[in-house]
């Protein structure tokens, strides 16, 4: 290297991530990324100087000219001097939340008690949950559960920024009520979305309007849709990368509770620790197995370990590829409901793969496929 030779080094903000066949770069502040060769992905996590790589490199200038195009053209890169290194460090990916829990899900169906449920407002805020997503799987309840999100988007002691609702609508129902009750909810500042799912034709053909509620053509019946791997990537950020880094991107700091009342790691868990109706949430959260998947990223688990999603796609531990257990007893197979093979770099449908068949009748999820 000689002292003219110009420098690069990534900016901060560019995650990269590795995988087996490609890897991706993440820009986080822009929420934006790029799929890139791994032969780029061992240049750019280094200090670059593409005079000395092109020396080092002869047969390959062409291919080194086309990355440094690349990485300057999409701003990924800027020129640095040797002693400046130490001025520009990384990005701090350590992830930490003041409160014990941060987001919920809460099943709600016929038979669920409103009264019971009522006895965790005050916890609701005293662990210091930041979101909830309501799966509402009987539209019969949604008057009811109007209400409840009014509370807690009017209650001044929890903590509370974001509400999702998931309702599923049959064909059956009568959509102008339904209608009536979701532009109330929508209305809410709390309220961030509000995803319908219905076969219903006049709900379907409802004209489309600016707002927070989306109509999804789809029936779901129950916990058991859930899971999915979808094959798109929606956000972009820091706070999912890092905590996807250092724990579970779907149970940390997690606690759900299930039509019934139930308190676990996730509806569609088959351990429960405790009932609303007879048990704090504070106490189950003490439970010496409750925070077990708590710190299970993507680099432990088959599979993900080698995809190049794994810090910004969710995990299913509720319905797995049952391969994989470690000494402890956590399993770490695969998420049942994702068709991606990293090995491949290729997308297919989960639910016709011939391996994934044994776990598909173990789950009893034939008829939810």
């Amino acid at each position: 290297m000689t002292s003219q030779n110009i420098m690069y080094k990534l900016y901060a903000d560019i995650i990269p991530v590795k995988g087996y066949s490609r890897s991706i770069l993440f820009d986080i502040t822009k929420n934006r990324y790029w799929y890139i060769p791994n032969e780029l992905y061992e240049i750019i996590t280094e200090v670059m100087d593409f005079t000395d790589l092109q020396a080092l490199y002869p047969d390959d200038t062409g291919i080194l000219e086309e990355y440094k195009k690349f990485l300057q053209e999409n701003d990924l890169i800027f020129e640095i001097e040797p002693d400046e290194i130490h001025a520009f460090p990384s990005i701090d990916m350590k992830w930490h939340s003041p409160g014990k829990i941060t987001n919920m899900i809460i099943d709600i169906d016929s038979e669920t008690s409103f009264t019971s449920l009522s006895k965790i407002n005050r916890e609701i805020g005293t662990l210091g949950v930041e979101a909830i997503m309501f799966r509402c799987f009987s539209e019969t309840r949604l008057p009811e559960l109007k209400e409840y999100i009014i509370y807690l988007n009017d209650d001044s002691l929890n903590r509370l920024r974001d509400i999702q609702l998931e309702i599923s609508v049959p064909e059956t129902s009568n959509p102008e009520k339904i209608t009536d009750d979701l532009k109330e909810i929508e209305k809410l500042p709390i309220v961030s979305a509000v995803t319908v799912y219905t076969l219903n034709k006049e709900l379907l053909t409802a004209p489309a309007e600016d707002g927070k509620i989306l109509i999804i053509e789809k029936s779901i019946t129950g916990p058991k849709n859930c899971g999915t791997i979808q094959g798109n990537i929606d956000s972009v950020n820091l706070e999912i990368i890092s905590e996807s880094m250092h724990y579970n991107s779907c149970l940390n700091c997690k606690l759900s509770i299930d039509s019934s009342g139930n308190i676990k790691n996730c509806p569609s868990m088959a351990q429960s620790f405790g009932n609303i109706g007879e048990t704090t949430l504070a106490e189950s959260l003490n439970h010496q197995d409750f925070k077990r998947y708590w710190n299970v990223t993507k680099d432990d688990i088959k599979g993900c370990k080698d995809c190049e999603f794994r810090y910004v796609c969710t995990d299913c531990r509720a319905y797995t590829e049952r391969t994989h257990t470690n000494p402890t007893g956590l399993d770490l197979s695969k998420p049942l409901k994702c068709g991606y093979n990293p090995y491949t770099g290729e997308w297919a449908e989960w639910s016709t793969n011939p391996l994934k068949q044994k776990a598909i009748q173990y789950y009893g999820m034939e008829k939810y496929i």
